[in-house]
């Protein structure tokens, strides 16, 4: 049995499957969503999912050409314009250890060699996801453009450009493009779980922008947060759509 779903659709399959379980065990006329719920763990755990091998599909560590050529996968853009001249906001960017400080999901970013870096980020659930990237285009003070290498946990490219916007000031243009797991229902899924890519970029891009202009990204640390409900609301409503 050959591994094809990759390890954010597992984490989302395990966690999901699990909350069905547990809020619909022993309730009468409950049986079809248990059942489902043992599916989505199973799923997880082995790593193997029958309909993905039935259409040909891989999840676990495809290629971004295969997997993004054309109009294929989902794409992001966003933009943003910050009072700091071009080449000091390329700079900032290009030094990839930066991106942490401003995007909120990147735990850490470590530098390989001139062209490829290890990613670490936040994914749903709490879960550790790991990927390489390489550089595809390095143009100094205009261009930079990457894409994850085989293997990867997530299969995504992207570009951002720096744009001269009057004096002393840059539009920032970013564009991601990216193979959620499991397709457009696991995009559904992870918008369950308050991870929404489009507006993720645009929080990433204004704390790029406070902490370019202003020398310091605002934070909500130690403001009383809301009931960790995401988990339930997911399998309460797999199970009334399933």
């Amino acid at each position: 049995m050959q591994r094809n779903v990759g390890a954010i659709e597992r984490a989302v399959s395990i966690a999901v499957g699990t909350t069905l379980v547990a809020s619909r065990w022993r309730r009468p006329g409950q049986a079809a969503a248990v059942a489902a719920g043992t599916g989505l763990i199973l799923r997880g755990a082995f790593g193997f999912c029958p309909v993905n091998a039935a259409v040909g599909r891989n999840s676990a560590g495809a290629d971004t050409r295969a997997a993004l050529g054309g109009p294929r996968g989902i794409h992001i853009r966003r933009g943003v314009t910050i009072s700091r001249p071009r080449e000091h906001v390329y700079r900032y960017w290009r030094k990839l250890e930066n991106l942490p400080r401003f995007m909120s999901h990147v735990r850490d970013v470590r530098e390989l060699d001139d062209r490829r870096s290890h990613w670490i980020v936040r994914g749903p659930a709490g879960t550790r996801v790991e990927w390489d990237a390489e550089l595809i285009t390095d143009d100094p003070d205009s261009l930079i453009s990457w894409r994850t290498l085989p293997g990867a946990d997530v299969v995504s490219a992207g570009s951002v450009r720096f744009k001269a916007a009057g004096r002393d000031r840059t539009e920032v243009l970013v564009h991601l493009q990216y193979e959620p797991p499991g397709g457009a229902p696991a995009k559904w899924i992870l918008g369950m779980f308050g991870q929404d890519p489009d507006g993720q970029v645009r929080e990433d891009l204004r704390q790029l922008k406070q902490l370019l202009e202003a020398g310091e990204v605002p934070t909500t640390a130690g403001q009383p947060a809301g009931p960790r409900t995401a988990l339930f609301k997911a399998g309460r409503a797999l199970a009334v759509n399933w």
